[in-house]
């Protein structure tokens, strides 16, 4: 399979790791959303240039953006909740759109021990709907699960949001980590080809422990192979492993094809 391949930047030693093997970078410096405030926001595209300009990157398609996802909620009940979470969504655009880079993963912000699934997918059709909107048509976001306890609610998402720009970013770990009822090769055959990108990093199943690939119960020779036979070929890969010294060379050998 040859996929294209990105490193967290919040994994040990990930700008050199990413210089040294030429893969892209996801850029979590937005996931904390007062990095955007006013009066940081410069600062916080200045690290991330210094980022990219360490790692060589001079093409944005080599550049992920991983979205501010504190207390931002598509579904929650208070309206002044929900326009807090476009706002602070629209200051991370702003930065994108500094920084010319096209791809934003995005929280689903579900709690399922707060919401109900029809109410979650109809209030998150409507916020994503709405914030994609004024969106240019080389603009696009993943939407990640992290909570979720099944992908389901997630597919009747993006299909009532019927848009091109609008994917899925199936996080593994945390499908692996919370679901009991379907295993992460469940998760990839249902969600299919409304995955646009994936979180690849392993746990025991106990907690989103964020583990090298291969420490943990997850199959991941498996998940590669549900990926070739469930998604679409474009589709790309973070490792979100807190340490990747060993997930990086172990998946570039397994997308080189020798396996």
């Amino acid at each position: 399979m040859k996929k294209d391949l990105f490193l967290c930047s919040f994994s040990k030693d990930a700008l050199k790791i990413i210089k040294n093997n030429k893969i892209g970078m996801e850029s979590n410096h937005f996931c904390i959303s007062c990095n955007l405030d006013d009066e940081n926001f410069d600062d916080t595209i200045a690290v991330v240039r210094r980022d990219m300009e360490f790692c060589e990157i001079d093409d944005v398609s080599r550049l992920f953006i991983h979205g501010p996802f504190t207390e931002i909620y598509p579904q929650a009940i208070d309206p002044k909740a929900v326009r807090m979470g476009l706002d602070r969504l629209e200051d991370a655009y702003r930065g994108c759109r500094e920084l010319r880079a096209a791809r934003m993963v995005v929280h689903s912000g579900f709690l399922p021990i707060m919401y109900f699934d029809e109410w979650h997918v109809k209030q998150s059709i409507e916020f994503w709907t709405e914030y994609m909107q004024d969106k240019p048509d080389d603009f696009n976001i993943y939407i990640e699960n992290v909570f979720d306890p099944n992908p389901e609610p997630l597919v009747e998402i993006v299909k009532g949001i019927s848009d091109p720009r609008v994917k899925l970013c199936l996080d593994v770990g945390h499908a692996n980590a919370v679901t009991e009822d379907k295993d992460v090769y469940q998760w990839i055959k249902i969600m299919g080809e409304h995955i646009g990108h994936f979180h690849i990093h392993n746990n025991d199943g106990s907690g989103d422990q964020h583990n090298e690939i291969t420490n943990g119960t997850l199959d991941m020779e498996l998940v590669l192979r549900c990926i070739d036979d469930y998604c679409k070929e474009d589709v790309t890969l973070t490792v979100e492993s807190r340490e990747s010294s060993d997930s990086i060379p172990w998946i570039l050998e397994k997308l080189s094809g020798e396996r």
